[in-house]
Formats: structure tokens, sequence, C-alpha cells
């Protein structure tokens, strides 16, 4: 079983040292931005996104824990709109050590339990298409695709 535990301003600041860097990686592979750039269009996503820190209203970050062994297991990153009864899951993220074990579906089962409580009709989300892991997972449950961007390199 996945608990779910509201992030401390202190687990965001850790969370941001990770995320900057690893989401610039991502805008620099799949959209081929020199590092430095995708560094500063990461940087610059996070500020706007959180001008209020861990506190910023309908965003929810939680550190996911097996409830069994309290182990820290990973997190995640959602937004609600309550006018279109739209989540949104920016960020599941499971440890290394802990993938492979089930504990991505079912943090998903729950982040889709915590959202319908919360009123919403939808999750939605976007994957990078060479996530092939996050893909599998997303359609084992059952997510199916509401648009598709394609490239190709010439």
């Amino acid at each position: 079983m996945i608990t779910l535990k509201k992030m401390t301003e202190k687990d965001f600041e850790d969370y941001l040292r990770f995320m900057v860097p690893d989401y610039s990686k991502d805008i620099s592979t799949n959209f081929n931005v020199p590092h430095e750039k995708a560094l500063e269009e990461s940087q610059t996503f996070f500020e706007e996104t959180f001008p209020d820190g861990v506190a910023t209203k309908d965003h929810y970050l939680y550190l996911v824990h097996d409830a069994n062994t309290e182990s820290k297991l990973g997190l995640l990153w959602f937004n609600v709109n309550e006018e279109t009864k739209l989540a949104y899951l920016y960020h599941i993220y499971i440890d290394e050590q802990f993938r492979g074990k089930g504990y991505g579906s079912k943090t998903l089962m729950k982040c889709e339990e915590v959202v319908r409580e919360m009123g919403m009709s939808f999750l939605a989300l976007s994957v990078f298409g060479n996530n092939d892991r996050a893909i599998q997972l997303y359609q084992k449950n059952d997510y199916q695709p509401s648009s598709i961007s394609m490239k190709k390199k010439l």
C-alpha cells in the first residue's frame, strides 16, 4: 500500500535541486536545445509554476511512501483545475532501487483516488516519447493518447 506525505519546504527545495537539471536534460534531448539554454528554460518553468513554492495554489506535491515499511519510494506532483474538473499529472518518480516492483502503478492508482476525491473527472499527463518505461506504465493503467507530437531527425 502507498501513502502520500505532503512535501515540506525543505523537501521541495531538494526536489528542485534534482528536478531543474533533470528536466533540462529532457528538454535538451527531446527538443534539440543546447544544454545551457535547456537549463535556463527549466529554471524559468519551475520559477513561474511555483511562485509560492510548495504552497502554490492548486499544485500538490507529495513524497511517496510504502505504508508497511515506511520507506520513501519517490514523489508525486499534480495540479487540479476546479473549473474543468481536470487534474494534470506532472511527475511520478520512483527511486531507482524500487523500480520494477509495482510502485509506479500503485502510486498512479493512489493519485487517481486522491484526485477523484477532490472532485476531478479526468487525470491527464504528458510523457516524453523516449521514456519507454513511463509509457508502458501509463498504457498498462489504461491511459490513452489524447495528442501525439512527433519529430524526425534530418
